[in-house]
Protein backbone atom coordinates (compact mmCIF):
# COMPACT_ATOMS: atom_id res chain seq x y z
CA UNK A 1 0.00 0.00 0.00
CA UNK A 2 1.49 3.44 -0.84
CA UNK A 3 2.55 5.75 2.03
CA UNK A 4 -0.18 7.99 3.23
CA UNK A 5 2.69 10.42 4.73
CA UNK A 6 5.09 11.64 1.71
CA UNK A 7 5.23 14.64 1.26
CA UNK A 8 3.60 16.07 -2.54
CA UNK A 9 7.47 16.74 -3.26
CA UNK A 10 8.18 13.49 -2.74
CA UNK A 11 5.41 11.80 -4.43
CA UNK A 12 5.80 13.74 -7.34
CA UNK A 13 9.54 13.21 -7.71
CA UNK A 14 8.69 9.46 -7.37
CA UNK A 15 6.34 10.02 -10.29
CA UNK A 16 8.94 11.87 -12.25
CA UNK A 17 11.09 8.85 -12.03
CA UNK A 18 7.92 7.03 -13.48
CA UNK A 19 7.65 8.94 -16.15
CA UNK A 20 11.48 8.49 -16.98
CA UNK A 21 10.89 4.59 -16.73
CA UNK A 22 7.88 4.58 -19.24
CA UNK A 23 9.79 7.16 -22.15
CA UNK A 24 12.83 4.47 -21.71
CA UNK A 25 9.95 1.90 -22.11
CA UNK A 26 8.31 3.99 -25.15
CA UNK A 27 11.91 4.18 -26.68
CA UNK A 28 12.78 0.44 -26.46
CA UNK A 29 9.23 -0.30 -28.33
CA UNK A 30 9.52 2.46 -30.86
CA UNK A 31 11.40 0.14 -33.95
CA UNK A 32 9.62 -2.86 -32.81
CA UNK A 33 5.81 -1.54 -31.79
CA UNK A 34 2.76 0.10 -33.36
CA UNK A 35 2.63 3.25 -32.24
CA UNK A 36 -0.13 2.75 -29.55
CA UNK A 37 -0.49 -1.50 -28.90
CA UNK A 38 -3.40 -1.29 -26.60
CA UNK A 39 -1.64 -3.65 -24.41
CA UNK A 40 1.55 -3.89 -22.71
CA UNK A 41 4.23 -5.27 -25.34
CA UNK A 42 5.93 -8.42 -24.04
CA UNK A 43 9.64 -7.81 -25.71
CA UNK A 44 12.12 -8.54 -22.97
CA UNK A 45 12.88 -5.11 -22.63
CA UNK A 46 9.37 -3.98 -22.30
CA UNK A 47 8.74 -6.77 -19.66
CA UNK A 48 11.83 -5.73 -17.50
CA UNK A 49 10.34 -1.96 -17.02
CA UNK A 50 6.72 -3.24 -16.71
CA UNK A 51 7.69 -5.17 -14.08
CA UNK A 52 9.40 -2.58 -11.90
CA UNK A 53 6.58 -0.25 -12.18
CA UNK A 54 4.17 -3.64 -11.83
CA UNK A 55 6.07 -3.73 -8.21
CA UNK A 56 5.71 0.00 -7.06
CA UNK A 57 3.91 0.20 -4.08
CA UNK A 58 1.97 3.10 -5.97
CA UNK A 59 -1.21 2.60 -7.79
CA UNK A 60 0.18 3.55 -11.40
CA UNK A 61 -2.05 3.79 -14.34
CA UNK A 62 -1.06 4.93 -18.31
CA UNK A 63 -3.47 6.60 -20.97
CA UNK A 64 -2.99 6.45 -24.36
CA UNK A 65 -3.54 9.87 -26.74
CA UNK A 66 -7.21 9.15 -26.05
CA UNK A 67 -7.19 9.56 -23.08
CA UNK A 68 -8.43 5.71 -22.31
CA UNK A 69 -6.29 3.61 -19.78
CA UNK A 70 -4.47 1.13 -21.92
CA UNK A 71 -2.46 -0.52 -19.05
CA UNK A 72 -2.34 -0.82 -15.20
CA UNK A 73 0.07 -2.35 -12.49
CA UNK A 74 -0.68 -4.94 -10.21
CA UNK A 75 -0.30 -2.86 -7.35
CA UNK A 76 -3.63 -1.14 -8.70
CA UNK A 77 -5.24 -4.61 -9.57
CA UNK A 78 -4.92 -5.71 -5.95
CA UNK A 79 -6.17 -2.84 -4.72
CA UNK A 80 -9.41 -2.60 -6.57
CA UNK A 81 -9.92 -6.56 -6.86
CA UNK A 82 -10.50 -6.30 -10.98
CA UNK A 83 -9.11 -8.02 -13.52
CA UNK A 84 -6.97 -5.94 -16.20
CA UNK A 85 -9.45 -5.86 -19.15
CA UNK A 86 -11.86 -5.08 -16.45
CA UNK A 87 -9.98 -1.81 -16.28
CA UNK A 88 -9.43 -0.78 -19.28
CA UNK A 89 -10.44 2.22 -21.40
CA UNK A 90 -12.76 3.65 -18.76
CA UNK A 91 -13.99 0.61 -17.01
CA UNK A 92 -11.30 2.33 -14.20
CA UNK A 93 -13.72 4.48 -13.43
CA UNK A 94 -16.64 1.94 -13.00
CA UNK A 95 -14.86 1.93 -9.24
CA UNK A 96 -14.97 6.02 -8.70
CA UNK A 97 -17.68 6.80 -6.21
CA UNK A 98 -20.86 8.15 -7.76
CA UNK A 99 -20.76 11.65 -5.77
CA UNK A 100 -16.70 11.91 -6.99
CA UNK A 101 -16.80 10.84 -10.21
CA UNK A 102 -18.67 13.88 -12.56
CA UNK A 103 -15.61 16.00 -10.71
CA UNK A 104 -13.14 13.39 -10.84
CA UNK A 105 -14.11 13.03 -15.04
CA UNK A 106 -14.23 17.03 -15.16
CA UNK A 107 -10.18 17.40 -13.97
CA UNK A 108 -9.30 14.51 -15.92
CA UNK A 109 -10.36 15.30 -19.15
CA UNK A 110 -9.61 19.27 -18.31
CA UNK A 111 -6.18 18.09 -17.47
CA UNK A 112 -5.99 15.80 -20.14
CA UNK A 113 -6.83 18.48 -22.97
CA UNK A 114 -4.34 21.60 -21.91
CA UNK A 115 -1.87 18.69 -21.64
CA UNK A 116 -0.75 19.59 -17.88
CA UNK A 117 -0.38 18.37 -14.88
CA UNK A 118 -3.15 17.50 -11.99
CA UNK A 119 -3.47 16.49 -8.63
CA UNK A 120 -7.29 15.85 -7.17
CA UNK A 121 -8.57 13.00 -4.70
CA UNK A 122 -11.72 11.25 -5.24
CA UNK A 123 -13.10 7.72 -3.92
CA UNK A 124 -12.40 4.91 -5.24
CA UNK A 125 -13.60 1.16 -4.55
CA UNK A 126 -11.44 -1.03 -2.68
CA UNK A 127 -11.63 -5.01 -3.21
CA UNK A 128 -13.12 -5.30 -0.30
CA UNK A 129 -16.17 -3.32 -1.05
CA UNK A 130 -14.92 -0.48 0.88
CA UNK A 131 -14.92 3.10 -0.73
CA UNK A 132 -11.45 4.93 -0.06
CA UNK A 133 -9.61 8.14 -0.80
CA UNK A 134 -7.22 8.33 -3.00
CA UNK A 135 -4.93 11.30 -3.99
CA UNK A 136 -4.25 10.71 -8.13
CA UNK A 137 -1.14 12.79 -9.53
CA UNK A 138 -1.22 12.60 -13.38
CA UNK A 139 1.24 13.80 -15.68
CA UNK A 140 1.53 14.30 -19.69
CA UNK A 141 4.09 12.19 -21.36
CA UNK A 142 6.21 12.48 -24.94
CA UNK A 143 6.77 9.71 -27.37
CA UNK A 144 10.21 9.37 -27.98
CA UNK A 145 9.86 11.43 -31.30
CA UNK A 146 8.90 14.41 -28.92
CA UNK A 147 4.90 14.25 -29.66
CA UNK A 148 2.27 13.98 -26.69
CA UNK A 149 1.99 10.44 -25.77
CA UNK A 150 -0.67 10.24 -22.45
CA UNK A 151 -0.58 10.30 -19.25
CA UNK A 152 1.15 8.54 -16.70
CA UNK A 153 -0.84 8.98 -13.26
CA UNK A 154 0.57 7.65 -9.67
CA UNK A 155 -2.14 7.14 -6.76
CA UNK A 156 -1.78 6.57 -2.78
CA UNK A 157 -4.26 5.65 -0.40
CA UNK A 158 -5.33 8.94 1.67
CA UNK A 159 -8.14 7.65 3.51
CA UNK A 160 -6.31 7.33 7.14
CA UNK A 161 -5.83 11.10 6.88
CA UNK A 162 -8.64 12.50 5.41
CA UNK A 163 -9.86 10.07 8.79
CA UNK A 164 -7.61 11.68 10.58
CA UNK A 165 -8.35 15.35 9.85
CA UNK A 166 -11.81 14.82 10.20
CA UNK A 167 -11.69 13.64 13.54
CA UNK A 168 -9.54 16.47 14.46
CA UNK A 169 -12.13 18.67 13.12
CA UNK A 170 -14.84 16.87 15.17
CA UNK A 171 -13.02 17.70 18.39
CA UNK A 172 -12.49 21.31 17.54
CA UNK A 173 -16.15 21.57 17.37
CA UNK A 174 -16.66 19.66 20.14
CA UNK A 175 -14.07 21.86 22.26
CA UNK A 176 -15.42 25.25 20.84
CA UNK A 177 -19.03 24.05 21.96
CA UNK A 178 -17.24 22.80 25.64
CA UNK A 179 -15.46 26.12 26.26
CA UNK A 180 -17.83 28.65 25.28
CA UNK A 181 -20.28 27.27 28.20
CA UNK A 182 -18.06 28.81 30.68
CA UNK A 183 -16.78 31.70 28.88
CA UNK A 184 -20.50 32.87 28.63
CA UNK A 185 -20.98 32.30 32.76
CA UNK A 186 -17.81 34.74 33.30
CA UNK A 187 -19.37 37.09 30.75
CA UNK A 188 -22.76 37.65 32.59
CA UNK A 189 -20.85 37.12 36.07
CA UNK A 190 -18.99 40.42 34.69
CA UNK A 191 -21.97 41.93 34.15
CA UNK A 192 -23.14 40.76 37.43
CA UNK A 193 -20.35 42.47 39.13
CA UNK A 194 -20.50 45.46 37.41
CA UNK A 195 -23.36 46.51 38.74
CA UNK A 196 -22.39 45.51 42.39
CA UNK A 197 -18.72 46.77 42.85
CA UNK A 198 -18.60 50.09 44.54
CA UNK A 199 -14.51 50.52 44.92
CA UNK A 200 -13.97 53.52 42.48
CA UNK A 201 -10.58 51.85 41.13
CA UNK A 202 -12.22 48.37 40.80
CA UNK A 203 -15.13 49.49 38.64
CA UNK A 204 -13.34 50.70 35.40
CA UNK A 205 -11.48 47.25 34.91
CA UNK A 206 -14.93 45.31 35.16
CA UNK A 207 -15.81 46.39 32.02
CA UNK A 208 -12.57 45.20 30.51
CA UNK A 209 -13.23 42.19 31.76
CA UNK A 210 -16.61 41.98 30.13
CA UNK A 211 -14.90 42.99 26.85
CA UNK A 212 -11.68 40.67 27.05
CA UNK A 213 -14.20 37.37 27.76
CA UNK A 214 -16.49 38.16 24.93
CA UNK A 215 -13.56 38.57 22.87
CA UNK A 216 -12.36 35.38 23.87
CA UNK A 217 -16.23 33.93 23.01
CA UNK A 218 -16.02 35.74 19.64
CA UNK A 219 -12.58 33.98 18.49
CA UNK A 220 -13.65 30.74 19.69
CA UNK A 221 -16.92 31.38 17.41
CA UNK A 222 -14.32 32.50 14.52
CA UNK A 223 -12.04 29.29 14.33
CA UNK A 224 -13.99 27.58 11.81
CA UNK A 225 -13.66 30.90 9.47
CA UNK A 226 -9.99 30.86 10.16
CA UNK A 227 -9.44 27.18 9.28
CA UNK A 228 -11.48 28.66 6.05
CA UNK A 229 -8.74 31.07 4.84
CA UNK A 230 -5.85 28.80 5.64
CA UNK A 231 -7.92 26.42 3.32
CA UNK A 232 -8.12 29.41 0.63
CA UNK A 233 -12.47 28.91 0.53
CA UNK A 234 -13.07 31.75 2.95
CA UNK A 235 -15.97 34.01 1.55
CA UNK A 236 -16.29 37.46 3.73
CA UNK A 237 -20.16 39.11 4.31
CA UNK A 238 -20.62 42.15 2.49
CA UNK A 239 -20.99 43.93 6.02
CA UNK A 240 -20.29 47.17 6.54
CA UNK A 241 -17.93 48.06 9.01
CA UNK A 242 -16.89 51.36 11.18
CA UNK A 243 -12.96 50.75 11.24
CA UNK A 244 -12.97 53.70 14.76
CA UNK A 245 -15.04 51.19 16.41
CA UNK A 246 -13.17 48.25 16.19
CA UNK A 247 -9.80 49.76 16.53
CA UNK A 248 -11.68 51.05 20.37
CA UNK A 249 -12.47 47.67 20.89
CA UNK A 250 -8.46 46.76 20.03
CA UNK A 251 -7.69 49.11 22.33
CA UNK A 252 -9.83 48.32 25.26
CA UNK A 253 -8.58 44.35 24.63
CA UNK A 254 -4.69 45.52 24.94
CA UNK A 255 -5.46 48.39 27.69
CA UNK A 256 -3.90 45.82 30.34
CA UNK A 257 -0.71 45.02 28.44
CA UNK A 258 -0.18 48.81 26.91
CA UNK A 259 0.21 50.12 30.83
CA UNK A 260 2.08 46.63 31.62
CA UNK A 261 4.39 47.90 28.68
CA UNK A 262 4.32 51.48 29.48
CA UNK A 263 3.10 52.13 26.11
CA UNK A 264 0.57 54.65 25.16
CA UNK A 265 -2.36 53.66 22.67
CA UNK A 266 -3.69 56.62 20.38
CA UNK A 267 -5.81 57.06 17.93
CA UNK A 268 -6.37 60.31 16.54
CA UNK A 269 -9.32 61.70 14.48
CA UNK A 270 -8.70 61.19 10.41
CA UNK A 271 -7.66 64.12 9.13
CA UNK A 272 -8.30 65.06 4.84
CA UNK A 273 -11.14 65.98 2.44
CA UNK A 274 -13.48 62.78 3.35
CA UNK A 275 -11.52 60.72 5.95
CA UNK A 276 -14.33 60.99 8.37
CA UNK A 277 -16.51 57.76 9.18
CA UNK A 278 -13.78 55.42 7.46
CA UNK A 279 -15.73 52.27 6.76
CA UNK A 280 -14.81 48.52 5.07
CA UNK A 281 -16.51 45.44 4.21
CA UNK A 282 -15.82 42.09 6.14
CA UNK A 283 -15.97 40.12 9.09
CA UNK A 284 -15.92 42.27 11.94
CA UNK A 285 -14.48 39.22 14.45
CA UNK A 286 -11.78 38.67 12.04
CA UNK A 287 -11.14 42.47 11.09
CA UNK A 288 -10.70 42.78 14.58
CA UNK A 289 -8.68 39.38 15.43
CA UNK A 290 -6.27 41.33 12.51
CA UNK A 291 -5.63 44.30 14.20
CA UNK A 292 -5.50 42.95 17.37
CA UNK A 293 -2.42 41.43 16.21
CA UNK A 294 -0.75 43.80 14.17
CA UNK A 295 -1.50 46.73 17.47
CA UNK A 296 -0.14 44.08 19.91
CA UNK A 297 2.96 43.25 18.17
CA UNK A 298 3.57 46.97 17.73
CA UNK A 299 3.15 47.56 21.39
CA UNK A 300 5.72 44.39 22.14
CA UNK A 301 8.07 46.40 20.06
CA UNK A 302 7.87 49.77 21.12
CA UNK A 303 10.34 51.06 23.99
CA UNK A 304 9.14 51.87 27.11
CA UNK A 305 7.22 55.39 27.59
CA UNK A 306 6.47 55.42 23.86
CA UNK A 307 3.27 54.98 21.91
CA UNK A 308 1.08 53.10 19.46
CA UNK A 309 -0.38 55.23 17.28
CA UNK A 310 -3.38 54.06 14.50
CA UNK A 311 -4.24 56.57 11.85
CA UNK A 312 -7.26 55.92 9.79
CA UNK A 313 -7.85 57.21 6.10
CA UNK A 314 -9.83 56.57 2.83
CA UNK A 315 -8.24 57.02 -0.79
CA UNK A 316 -8.74 55.34 -4.17
CA UNK A 317 -7.10 52.40 -2.96
CA UNK A 318 -9.33 51.27 -0.20
CA UNK A 319 -9.79 52.13 3.78
CA UNK A 320 -6.08 52.33 5.47
CA UNK A 321 -5.36 51.52 8.73
CA UNK A 322 -1.57 52.70 9.58
CA UNK A 323 -0.41 51.26 12.84
CA UNK A 324 3.08 52.86 13.99
CA UNK A 325 5.64 52.19 16.79
CA UNK A 326 9.25 53.55 17.49
CA UNK A 327 9.86 50.28 17.24
CA UNK A 328 12.50 48.71 13.94
CA UNK A 329 12.24 45.11 12.30
CA UNK A 330 15.37 44.01 12.40
CA UNK A 331 16.64 43.59 8.98
CA UNK A 332 16.89 39.43 9.16
CA UNK A 333 13.23 38.84 8.92
CA UNK A 334 12.36 42.09 6.99
CA UNK A 335 11.55 40.04 3.56
CA UNK A 336 9.98 37.58 5.72
CA UNK A 337 8.10 39.82 7.56
CA UNK A 338 4.82 38.01 7.09
CA UNK A 339 5.34 34.31 7.01
CA UNK A 340 4.63 31.68 9.25
CA UNK A 341 6.99 31.17 12.43
CA UNK A 342 9.32 33.87 11.51
CA UNK A 343 9.89 35.97 14.50
CA UNK A 344 13.01 38.13 16.29
CA UNK A 345 13.77 39.04 19.76
CA UNK A 346 10.59 38.01 21.32
CA UNK A 347 11.41 35.04 24.12
CA UNK A 348 7.82 33.51 23.93
CA UNK A 349 7.06 35.28 20.27
CA UNK A 350 5.11 32.80 17.59
CA UNK A 351 5.68 34.18 14.50
CA UNK A 352 1.42 33.64 14.41
CA UNK A 353 0.28 37.21 14.84
CA UNK A 354 1.50 38.94 11.50
CA UNK A 355 1.14 35.49 9.13
CA UNK A 356 -2.41 35.77 10.28
CA UNK A 357 -3.00 39.54 10.23
CA UNK A 358 -2.08 39.64 6.18
CA UNK A 359 -4.55 36.02 5.74
CA UNK A 360 -7.33 37.55 6.80
CA UNK A 361 -6.63 40.71 5.19
CA UNK A 362 -5.72 38.95 1.49
CA UNK A 363 -9.43 37.26 2.48
CA UNK A 364 -10.88 40.46 2.84
CA UNK A 365 -9.57 41.08 -0.49
CA UNK A 366 -7.02 43.36 1.00
CA UNK A 367 -3.80 43.69 1.78
CA UNK A 368 -0.69 44.51 4.42
CA UNK A 369 2.84 45.90 3.82
CA UNK A 370 5.22 47.94 6.27
CA UNK A 371 7.92 50.78 6.31
CA UNK A 372 10.70 50.82 8.68
CA UNK A 373 14.09 52.25 9.58
CA UNK A 374 15.72 53.65 12.60
CA UNK A 375 14.59 56.96 11.75
CA UNK A 376 10.79 56.96 11.40
CA UNK A 377 10.35 53.66 13.35
CA UNK A 378 7.86 50.85 12.03
CA UNK A 379 4.51 51.72 10.35
CA UNK A 380 2.27 48.82 9.50
CA UNK A 381 -0.52 49.41 6.98
CA UNK A 382 -3.48 47.47 6.38
CA UNK A 383 -4.97 48.21 3.48
CA UNK A 384 -9.64 46.86 3.01
CA UNK A 385 -12.05 47.13 0.29
CA UNK A 386 -13.42 50.42 1.35
CA UNK A 387 -17.41 51.27 1.89
CA UNK A 388 -19.29 54.77 1.97
CA UNK A 389 -20.33 55.54 5.12
CA UNK A 390 -23.75 56.48 3.81
CA UNK A 391 -23.97 52.57 2.28
CA UNK A 392 -26.32 49.97 4.26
Amino acid sequence: MPDAHKTKEELVEELTAARGRIAALEAALAPNAPPRPECPATNETAQFYLTILNDAPALIWRAGRDAKCDWFNRTWLSFTGRGLEQELGDGWAEGVHRDDFDRCLQTYLKAFDARQFFQMEYRLRHHSGEFRWICDIGCPFTEPDGAFGGYIGYCFDVTQRRRDEEFRRDVERIIRHDVKAPLHALKALALALFDDVRDEELRPLVPRLHRGIASVVDLVDSTEKLMQIERGDYRPPDTRLELAAIVRNVFDTLAPQAEALGVALRLPEPAGPGAMGVFCRGEEVLIETMLTNLVKNALEASPPGAAVTVRLSRDEAGARVAIHNRGVIPEAIRDRFFEKYVTSGKPRGTGLGTYSAERIARAHGGLVGFATSEADGTTVTATLPASEAASG
